[in-house]
C-alpha cells in the first residue's frame, strides 16, 4: 500500500531561506576579500556589506519559518468478510400445549381476594371478585352500599323564620339523622 503525502511547504521555503543566506554569505566574504586586496576596492567592501546584511536577512527568515500544522489521518477502507448462507431447514414440529403461567384462581380464593379488596376500599375490584367467584348477591350488596350511592343527601328545612338552604343547623332540640 503506497501513500502520497503532500510536502511541507514550511520546510521547502526554510531550504530555499538557508541556501540563499548561504550564497550571500560566501559572496559577501569573495567580496571582503577582493575590496581588501586592490588599492580601489571601497566599492568591493560596501557590496560586501550589503551581501552580507541580506545574507542575515535570509538566515532570520529560515530560522522564523514554522513547519505546516498539519495532521495526516490515514484511514484504512473497511474490509468485509463474506460469510457462506446456510439453507434454512424447517421441520415440522409438534403441536405444543399451552401450560397456564398461572394456576387458575378458586372460588375460594376469589372470595378471600375481594374481602381484601372490601378492606382496601376498592369497591369496583371486590364487586368483580365476588362475581368471578360466583357471589352474585355479594357483589350487588357491595354496589348498593358503596357505588349506586353517589348523590349527596341534603335536606332543607325550616326553623322559625328562618329559611335554610344548603347548610346545616344543629341544636340540642334537633334529633340525630343516620
Amino acid at each position: 500500500m503506497t501513500f502520497k503525502i503532500p510536502e511541507d511547504n514550511g520546510a521547502k521555503k526554510r531550504a530555499s531561506y538557508w541556501n540563499i543566506s548561504v550564497v550571500l554569505g560566501v559572496i559577501a566574504l569573495i567580496l571582503f576579500f577582493i575590496g581588501v586586496n586592490r588599492a580601489n576596492g571601497a566599492e568591493m567592501i560596501a557590496c560586501g556589506w550589503g551581501s552580507c546584511c541580506f545574507s542575515l536577512v535570509y538566515a532570520i527568515s529560515a530560522l522564523s519559518t514554522k513547519n505546516d500544522d498539519r495532521v495526516i489521518v490515514i484511514q484504512q477502507p473497511a474490509q468485509y468478510v463474506p460469510v457462506a448462507q446456510q439453507p434454512i431447514i424447517q421441520q415440522a414440529r409438534a403441536p405444543q400445549q399451552r401450560t397456564p403461567a398461572a394456576p387458575a384462581k378458586t372460588k375460594d380464593m376469589w372470595v378471600q381476594e375481594a374481602q381484601n379488596l372490601e378492606l382496601a376500599r376498592n369497591w369496583e375490584g371486590a364487586a368483580e371478585a365476588y362475581e368471578k367467584a360466583g357471589l352474585y348477591a355479594e357483589a350487588g350488596r357491595i354496589r348498593k352500599e358503596h357505588l349506586e350511592n353517589t348523590q349527596p343527601v341534603v335536606q332543607i328545612g325550616k326553623v322559625g323564620d328562618t329559611i335554610l338552604h344548603d347548610s346545616v343547623m344543629i341544636s340540642e332540640d334537633s334529633e340525630k339523622l343516620e
